[in-house]
């Protein structure tokens, strides 16, 4: 038997996972679990499963629970009396593990012996043990779909965690360097949970100056002195100034041209952001960009870059990172990462230039940063990266320009590159395998929710799971941001956390938060931005559209704008993932982009701008459903309509196929037009011709 409790709560005997059975009993084995290897009192069982109000059967039931738990640990147990896992003790149970058995005892067994070697002088020694402790650690204690999840017996062992990280960046940050990377990702684990917490903020800081990004601990200081100043109205404490000082006092002391001093492995780095633990599905395009890597005996592959490419919160970069992590043996020089801040937040895109000296800095290449050309510097990096096997992460590229200057030329490297762009002028001038990242899957999205919210806990609530991924379109950032709340309000169902997200009005409200890299509205906006107004009225005008997907030529109607210029706009959207064509002719925008651009109309388009489109595409549909009974029904005679307004441009048809192909096309949206315009009084005399035309469309002559 084996027993996890660092995350959600599981017991496995040898390879295969017991069912442990209804939410108040995993609840119960988890206080076994965190109480052992001291007894659980049957006092304290009670309090904690029924919080204020325990019923007068609770004892019982809490004995049930008990033999329920008992035989099934045991199936082969005759008599409680001769019970190896599940014992009585005076007034409760004791559940038997040790720390080979129980992944919290092994946790807090290896922190012990890392105090104690701190204590006996040896703290490179602590230093590992700290480390292969917090290697154990998945997330918060969750005994998935119980109530119990936030009492304090639980959330106690979150703080245990907070103070080992500490404990872990002091010992590898005095005596063991090659671990701060690691030790850096367990650090920002604990600030996603704690992120006022000083104490970390200050760690972290010293582990990116120890690595030599001592620009990115000071932003790193920036960030949180303006977080306590805006959510506690607080000053930085102490020892986060203190962290200040000396990051200031390093960079004075540094000569102007001279480059700082190469990390202990010079030449050799490894860069890589922490991999994502709650990774799922994205088996093709994991399988495309193993595709990179040459088969054996061959000196390099048919392409040696990759752009990733989706839209915003689509998880490029996740995807990216995670394939890297599982591909780094085969670049034994070294993995760089470089973010080139394409759409950050709050910096403009890196220049390539100053890209090129990053990846330089890693490599231990010396170079005058002040004074050297960017050809030179171009030629200095193609000649750094000849003759080694190195792999580049470049994520959130702006465009082909930045990215073209640090594509490797060399057989043995090979870059991935993400982007909320198509990028596929890189296919042009570099071969480049373009892959573009579409939402996840249904089965996908469950997988996620799976891996964060814990199997009991999708299984219990299975089709609202389902509803969940549906509402967020299968986008892992909103899945993401569901999952996190998920957790936070683990005493809800998560039907109430899908009622929310139904609200057309509200869902963006649901999925936002307070960081900007991580904000959905945020994220979506940051593309928007990048747009030409030309692109940016017809993102906005798109939403008024009564369904997803709209051809080129009812684009141009609710535009108003002359094709050429709705084909370079359509087109623009395209390259910016705001719009797909996952059909010839016929192009679609997800859901929650609509959602967006439907807020972004109500607020910068007048009443007068959107009920204009509007009436222009209604009239666009009139006259093409009028033209398509003229020839699918040309016994009727034609609807003598009013010559169609400015900007309307109606479909032209060569005969009954092409006239009959539109309706087709068209035969779902046509029928939501009529039940639109209903709503609009003004347009009633549109109305009625609309419908009459539409009924004509869909009853033609049958002689």
């Amino acid at each position: 038997m084996h027993y996890s409790v660092l995350g959600t709560v599981r017991a496995t005997r040898g390879d295969t996972e017991i069912h442990v059975g209804p939410p108040k009993r995993l609840a119960l084995l988890a206080l076994l679990l965190l109480r052992a290897p001291g007894p659980l009192t049957l006092g304290e069982a009670v309090d904690i499963l029924w919080d204020d109000d325990p019923p007068p059967s609770a004892v019982n039931v809490v004995h049930r629970h008990i033999g329920a738990l008992r035989r099934t640990l045991e199936p082969e147990l005759r008599s409680r009396s001769n019970a190896e896992h599940l014992v009585r003790a005076a007034d409760g149970y004791r559940l038997l593990v040790d720390t080979s058995s129980s992944d919290l005892l092994r946790f807090r067994d290896l922190r012990t012996k890392a105090q104690l070697a701190l204590r006996d002088g040896a703290p490179a020694e602590a230093a590992q043990d700290f480390v292969e402790a917090l290697r154990l650690w998945r997330g918060p204690v969750v005994a998935a779909g119980t109530s119990v999840a936030r009492h304090p017996v639980f959330t106690s062992v979150g703080h245990e965690f907070v103070a080992t990280v500490k404990e872990a960046a002091d010992a590898v940050l005095t005596a063991a360097p090659a671990l701060t990377e690691e030790a850096l990702t367990v650090l920002r684990i604990a600030l996603d949970n704690h992120p006022f917490d000083e104490a970390l903020h200050t760690r972290v800081i010293a582990a990116l100056a120890a690595t030599g990004r001592q620009a990115e601990a000071l932003r790193q200081f920036e960030a949180i002195r303006d977080a306590l100043a805006e959510e506690l109205g607080v000053e930085p404490g102490a020892e986060l100034r203190a962290a200040q000082q000396h990051l200031l006092q390093r960079r004075a002391s540094r000569l102007p041209d001279t480059p700082a001093s190469p990390p202990a492995q010079a030449g050799r780095p490894s860069q890589l952001p922490a991999d994502c633990t709650s990774f799922a599905g994205r088996r093709e395009p994991l399988s495309q960009c193993l595709e990179l890597l040459p088969i054996e005996g061959e000196s390099r592959p048919p392409t040696m870059t990759a752009a990733i490419c989706g839209m915003a919160g689509v998880g490029k970069t996740t995807l990216a990172v995670h394939w890297a992590h599982r591909v780094a043996d085969h670049f034994p020089d070294g993995q760089i990462h470089i973010d080139l801040q394409g759409h950050h937040p709050s910096r403009p895109p890196l220049d390539p230039a100053e890209a090129i000296s990053e990846i330089l800095g890693a490599l231990g290449v010396e170079h005058d940063r002040a004074h050297t050309g960017v050809a030179a510097l171009a030629a200095l990096y193609r000649s750094a990266l000849s003759g080694r096997r190195l792999l580049l992460v470049l994520d959130d590229a702006e465009n082909c320009e930045q990215v073209r200057p640090l594509l490797p030329a060399t057989p043995g490297c090979v870059a991935v590159v993400t982007s909320r762009r198509r990028l596929e002028g890189l296919a042009v001038t570099d071969d480049a395998r373009i892959i573009t990242l579409q939402p996840m899957t249904r089965a996908e999205g469950l997988e996620l929710l799976d891996r964060r919210l814990g199997t009991d806990r999708i299984r219990a609530e299975h089709t609202t799971a389902e509803e969940i991924v549906e509402l967020c379109g299968g986008l892992p950032l909103a899945l993401a941001v569901t999952g996190a709340q998920a957790l936070a309000q683990s005493r809800f169902p998560l039907v109430s956390l899908a009622a929310r997200l139904q609200d057309a009005d509200d869902c963006l409200d649901t999925l936002s938060c307070h960081d900007e890299r991580t904000d959905i509205r945020a994220s979506f906006h940051r593309s928007y931005e990048a747009l030409s107004s030309s692109a940016a009225r017809l993102f906005r005008l798109l939403s008024l559209h009564p369904a997803r997907d709209i051809a080129l030529p009812a684009a141009a109607g609710l535009a108003g704008t002359e094709p050429r210029r709705t084909r370079q706009d359509v087109a623009e959207l395209m390259d910016h993932h705001l719009l797909a064509e996952l059909t010839a002719g016929r192009y679609t925008c997800h859901e929650l982009l609509r959602t967006h651009a439907r807020e972004l109309s109500a607020v910068l388009d007048s009443p007068t701008v959107r009920s204009e489109a509007l009436a222009r595409m209604f009239e666009y549909y009139l006259y093409s459903a009028d033209a398509a009974t003229a020839h699918l029904a040309p016994h009727r005679g034609p609807v003598l309509l009013p010559p169609p307004r400015p900007g309307v441009r109606p479909q032209r048809f060569n005969g009954r196929a092409d006239a009959a192909e539109w309706i087709v096309a068209e035969q779902y949206l046509l029928p939501e037009l009529v039940r639109s315009i209903e709503n609009r009084p003004q347009d009633e005399a549109l109305h009625r011709r609309l419908t009459s035309a539409l009924k004509m469309c869909f009853e033609p002559d049958n002689s």
